[in-house]
């Protein structure tokens, strides 16, 4: 069931105000996989369909948290 217009502005604004961002990204899903894996972001037995999304979130953050602690 999808999010009513109402919620998804509500979800949208909330983001917005904590400085948050929704990208889309078009990856090579097996590639993507292998780097999480080598990189210890995701554990190869895990068959969970968003665990690449998770991730891939966490790469990201852990990035960003490391380009802040440079500033």
């Amino acid at each position: 069931m999808s999010a009513s217009s109402k919620e998804r502005q509500r979800r949208y604004r909330q983001r917005r105000k904590s400085g948050l961002r929704v990208v889309r990204l078009v990856v090579d899903e097996v590639a993507l996989s292998v780097v999480l894996e080598g990189l210890n972001f995701v554990d190869p037995q895990d068959g969970d369909e968003k665990a690449l999304e998770r991730g891939l979130n966490e790469m990201i953050h852990v990035l960003c948290g490391g380009l802040d602690s440079d500033a």
